[in-house]
């Protein structure tokens, strides 16, 4: 707003210094042994241009062909015009501003040709001159400015999207970390509440409250699916998240397996982790690692119950194997719902390092998950 009331303001201060001008102009010529009706003819030719420029802001290209249309009939009725050359200079300028160099250089020229041939009748080249020179210099001003502020724009507009970016990763990072760590722990709680609920008599007392621990357990499930999916923005599938975005807060990596399997063999589940990886790997690289395995684990846990899980993490090369095989079901597990985001969080993990994961039933019963990390793929 304050910088519409000064260009308002450049704009009166320009056009009344102008108008001054024309009028002193007429005033010397009509004094000075000229033809008064003629200088002021040529006056009122150059308000009329004066009065165009107006609108120079809305209208460039037709503002500048009444400009100079007025500005040569004030050359023609005078000889020659006092502020004439100048008035078609500033809707040259305001073009060059807002059009490209090409329709800039086509108007220009279009209008020092027009002042050539006016200036030819007249024997006036000093008009010619003036209309060449302050043509051409206002017309590279304008593209000037014009260039300065399409680069400032977009370089805003850089700024603006590398932000919303910014943003869209940490949502991302949020979403994937609410879903793999608070997921894990509240499946393995409801798992644990149906073992001992299944494990009692009918009529123990501790059984209503084992179902509406479980009850819960699952509406917070689904809970956490819904804030999930808020987050996640749509349509996201491999995400943007990048080696950054894991930085947002504290997470654990590879090193943390061993932990993880303590406290799911406390829990029930006889699982066992072997790493074999040789030099420490990236922060990214281990936490997705790590993230891969929970869910990997969480899903023995909600579809296959408390059944002999093995973890294998090794390192060839430059690639991350990972595995997790587990027996066949024994009985029915608990009844967690499945809200699509754990194989397919999986598989987005893995292609943020150029992987692949595959999964399915193995020969004589039971399930393995084995992902691939390509460690070149981010530092």
């Amino acid at each position: 707003m304050a910088d519409m009331r000064w260009r308002r303001a450049g704009d009166l201060a320009v056009s009344g210094t102008l108008a001054a001008l024309a009028v002193v102009g007429a005033l010397v010529a009509a004094h000075g042994g000229g033809d008064p009706a003629r200088a002021w003819g040529a006056c009122a030719a150059e308000f009329a241009s004066l009065a165009a420029l107006a609108f120079r802001r809305r209208r460039p290209l037709p503002v500048l062909a009444v400009t100079a249309a007025c500005a040569l009939a004030a050359a023609v009725i005078a000889d020659r015009s006092t502020i004439g050359p100048l008035l078609p200079a500033i809707a040259l300028y305001t073009l060059g501003t807002v059009s490209t160099w090409r329709v800039t250089a086509a108007a220009a020229a279009a209008v020092v040709t027009a002042y050539g041939a006016v200036a030819a009748a007249a024997g006036n080249p000093a008009e010619f001159l003036a209309a060449v020179m302050t043509c051409a210099v206002a017309a590279a001003i304008g593209l000037y400015i014009g260039e300065h502020r399409r680069l400032l724009e977009r370089a805003a507009g850089e700024q603006r999207l590398t932000a919303a970016q910014a943003v869209l990763a940490e949502r991302v990072w949020i979403a994937r970390e609410l879903h793999d760590a608070l997921g894990h722990h509240v499946s393995l709680l409801v798992v644990q509440a149906g073992a001992v609920q299944a494990s009692i008599p009918e009529e123990s007392p501790a059984r209503p409250v084992l179902t509406a621990m479980i009850a819960g357990g699952r509406e917070a499930m689904a809970e956490m699916r819904r804030l999930v999916d808020v987050l996640r923005p749509a349509g996201e599938e491999n995400g943007p998240e990048t080696a950054g975005s894991a930085g947002f807060g504290p997470v654990p990596g590879v090193a943390d397996l061993p932990a993880l399997g303590d406290r799911l063999r406390a829990s029930g589940l006889p699982v066992d982790v072997h790493i074999d990886v040789g030099a420490p790997l990236g922060r990214t690289a281990s936490s997705t690692a790590y993230r891969i395995v929970q869910e990997a684990l969480t899903n023995v846990i909600k579809h296959a119950g408390h059944v002999a899980t093995r973890v294998d993490v090794t390192r060839t090369g430059t690639v991350l194997d990972l595995r997790v095989t587990n027996a066949a079901a024994k009985a029915a597990p608990a009844d967690l719902g499945s809200g699509g985001h754990g194989l397919d969080g999986i598989r987005r993990r893995a292609a943020l390092f150029g992987g692949e994961v595959f999964a399915g039933p193995v020969p004589g019963g039971g399930y393995a998950l084995r992902a691939t990390l390509r460690l070149g793929e981010i530092p």
